[in-house]
């Protein structure tokens, strides 16, 4: 069933005949190189795990942070991916001192936590897709501060909301969890993630023109509150199969830790404090519905399929599974050793996919040195 939001924009979408990559009639071939930069609390662990499995199941080669990492650094200046540490195998070399990986093809994928710099990331992956998730300001900000355990950290009172005491002053109180490595990304994060600097954040000319640049620069910018429309357009945009976007929903809070009403002098506060990540919303929030427009007027129907192909996913996995919760109240499902290939592969996390995904790259480089030096 589509969801009444969606309902209600498509009521405005006229079919359109079109010729470009969203619309385009003729057969395509699958896009096996792609950037998904993923941004904290949006929904996009279930992206990148939906992505890792992709990768893996084709045999993709990924570009992973190097050690046991499952994130590259993220500092308030851009890491440098030629930088050779920071990728996983990057600087691995054969008896002889040649580059392995560039033999093997190169890398292919990146989905793990990583800012946005389109010059960089093209020296790692050229000529790739890139796209991302972000989502509405408000529910961003309250789902990353609980998340995180900001309200924990915030001294309160017993009947107060500690958003909102931190709130009355987030300088000061962001000063104090200074030390919290988790800080940088809330203010701004999901702009942060896509590259703006933090002392960019009150320039509108630079907010605007980030806005533009990232306008030209990704491919599709999806919205969590269309999660399945925004996976639907990523399908067609990269010519994959529906089974290629099936998912399992991760990180579901307990519905007693959902908050969904926000005070309107709170509202007020949150969105002058993160003034960039509202405008950076409201414009892709727009351009969504004009790629759903050039997806054509078989939309609804595709979506209809797609949401009885993951229900079907999910009620098949999750019949023997059970759901448990972590220290941030968030859900993961725990599966029995007999559980198939498939439900293991729609409820691997992101830090179980990058254990595998390493452990295979490993095997393939030393085969190849082997063969090579032999």
């Amino acid at each position: 069933m589509i969801h009444e939001w969606t309902r209600q924009k498509l009521q405005h979408v006229e079919p359109k005949q079109g010729t470009d990559a969203m619309s385009a009639p003729n057969p395509c071939q699958p896009n096996h190189r792609f950037v998904f930069i993923k941004i904290h609390k949006t929904g996009s662990s279930t992206i990148a795990t939906m992505l890792e499995r992709y990768g893996y199941r084709r045999d993709l080669t990924l570009a992973l942070p190097s050690g046991a990492a499952h994130s590259f650094p993220m500092s308030n200046r851009r890491y440098r991916f030629d930088t050779p540490q920071l990728v996983f195998q990057w600087n691995l070399t054969d008896q002889s001192g040649a580059l392995v990986w560039p033999a093997l093809g190169g890398y292919q994928v990146l989905v793990n936590h990583a800012l946005y710099n389109r010059t960089v990331d093209e020296i790692l992956i050229p000529n790739a897709v890139y796209f991302t998730m972000i989502r509405e300001p408000l529910a961003r900000t309250e789902s990353f501060f609980r998340y995180f355990l900001f309200d924990q950290a915030v001294p309160h009172k017993a009947n107060e909301d500690p958003l909102e005491v931190f709130m009355r002053d987030p300088q000061r109180h962001t000063q104090k969890l200074r030390n919290n490595k988790w800080t940088k990304y809330f203010r701004n994060g999901q702009f942060f993630s896509l590259g703006l600097e933090r002392e960019d954040y009150e320039n509108l000319r630079v907010v605007e023109a980030a806005i533009d640049s990232l306008s030209r620069g990704m491919d599709l910018v999806m919205l969590n509150e269309y999660f399945d429309e925004s996976l639907l357009l990523l399908k067609k945009l990269m010519c994959w199969d529906f089974q290629d976007i099936v998912y399992i929903s991760k990180a579901v809070r307990r519905t007693s830790e959902n908050h969904t009403s926000i005070p309107a002098g709170l509202r007020d506060k949150i969105l002058r404090w993160n003034a960039a990540d509202p405008r950076l919303y409201q414009h892709f929030n727009r351009t969504f519905w004009t790629k759903v427009q050039k997806y054509g007027p078989e939309f609804g129907h595709d979506l209809d399929t797609f949401r009885a192909m993951k229900e079907s996913a999910t009620q098949a996995c999750m019949a023997t599974g059970s759901r448990h919760w972590d220290r941030h109240n968030s859900s993961y499902w725990k599966l029995p050793p007999n559980a198939s290939e498939k439900c293991r592969d729609y409820t691997r996390d992101d830090k179980a996919w990058v254990k595998l995904i390493r452990s295979r790259m490993r095997a393939k480089s030393s085969a190849f040195i082997k063969y090579r030096n032999g």
